[in-house]
């Protein structure tokens, strides 16, 4: 026999081996690989919350009266301390006394160390949930699984990184919670372990299932200020200052031909009117979303402009510009749950709107 042969031989035994190893390694599955395992049976109906933890964070989706919401924040007892900034010190004048005049003695000043105040906690943030939410919410109608491994010994569980995670998940189905270990992202796993908190069967799951509940991360919230097309309303009310302007839009089907004239003059198109609200309706981008009942730096923005729309007499929506500490915009409408903050530069639009729209 060749030598080429023997050496082929002999890793075609090798491979052999190793393929027998690792079949024999291999938990025992409860179906083939081409079939999935359902792990938990859920709808649309019946399915009331998914929360899940990273260890520090959390994050809820929940339905209510139709519209889906997602809660967000620190667990308790993990929240982040304050930023070490190191110590800090401050001037202090000495006092000196009075002149014969009542003036004072300027006895100088000298350096006085300070403890800066530590900084309240991220709040819980209940927010509306966009899209992707819903998308992402129904890879869990059902939950299935793609390999079932049953009960495994702590040596294993620790191998797929269950032992010792403090990520988890919790599906309230049909008012009944159910509690899964999800294991802590390792090199060279493919997908998502989860055990079963009840019954400690541990599951492999598509590793794409967990991509976005991130509970650091916002692209689970809703961002839009309006969820009505602008070919949907077909008159709008201006007010800032104690002024008050109405306009009519017609053929707005195609935003090209759309037109936008006075209710007094509807015959008469006004292109700076349409231009200006062109801004306030497509170039307003949303910066930050504050909670249901939070307030910017705990105060209310004064608000400085209000659009109310409607459709054949009947509301659609609104929307307030307002102007917070610092000059800082916000904005909120009937789409949002509280404030949220917009660009630099907004205040333009305020200003626009008080010398084009209302001074004529």
């Amino acid at each position: 026999m060749k030598a080429s042969n023997v050496a082929m031989t002999g890793a075609l035994a090798g491979l052999g081996l190793i393929a027998a190893y690792a079949t024999w390694q291999r938990p025992k599955e409860s179906a083939s690989s081409s079939t999935t395992i359902k792990v938990l049976e859920a709808s649309k109906q019946s399915l009331e919350s998914l929360k899940y933890e990273d260890g520090q964070r959390f994050l809820t989706l929940k339905r209510v009266e139709g519209q889906l919401w997602l809660t967000s924040g620190w667990i308790p007892g993990k929240e982040p301390g304050p930023a070490d900034a190191g110590p800090g010190t401050t001037l202090v004048a000495l006092d000196g006394g009075l002149l014969p005049d009542g003036g004072a003695v300027d006895a100088g000043v000298i350096e006085v160390a300070v403890t800066p105040a530590k900084p309240p906690p991220p709040p819980t943030r209940e927010v509306l949930a966009n899209e992707r939410a819903e998308n992402a919410l129904a890879k869990f109608m059902p939950l299935e699984a793609t390999r079932a491994l049953g009960s495994l010994s702590d040596e294993k569980l620790a191998e797929l990184g269950l032992a010792g995670t403090d990520r988890r998940l919790e599906l309230i189905v049909a008012s009944t919670a159910r509690v899964y270990r999800v294991a802590k992202t390792l090199p060279g796993i493919f997908g998502t372990y989860l055990q079963d908190e009840r019954s400690g069967d541990v599951y492999l799951l598509s590793g794409s299932l967990f991509a976005d509940f991130d509970p650091q991360s916002q692209v689970l919230v809703d961002r839009r200020l309006h969820v009505f097309k602008q070919s949907e309303f077909d008159r709008f009310t201006v007010n800032a200052d104690g002024k008050e302007a109405v306009f009519l839009q017609t053929n707005a089907e195609i935003p090209s031909t759309a037109k936008v004239a006075r209710a007094a003059t509807p015959d008469k198109p006004d292109e700076l009117v349409k231009n200006w609200h062109d801004k306030v309706w497509g170039r307003l981008i949303v910066t930050e979303v504050l909670g249901k009942g939070e307030l910017p730096a705990g105060k209310a923005p004064t608000v400085a402009l209000r659009l109310d729309y409607s459709q054949k007499g009947k509301p659609k929506g609104f929307l307030e510009l307002g102007i917070g500490e610092g000059g800082a915009m916000w904005a909120r409408s009937e789409n949002t749950a509280s404030w949220v903050a917009v660009h630099q530069g907004t205040d333009e639009i305020v200003i626009e709107a008080k010398k084009l729209v209302l001074e004529q």
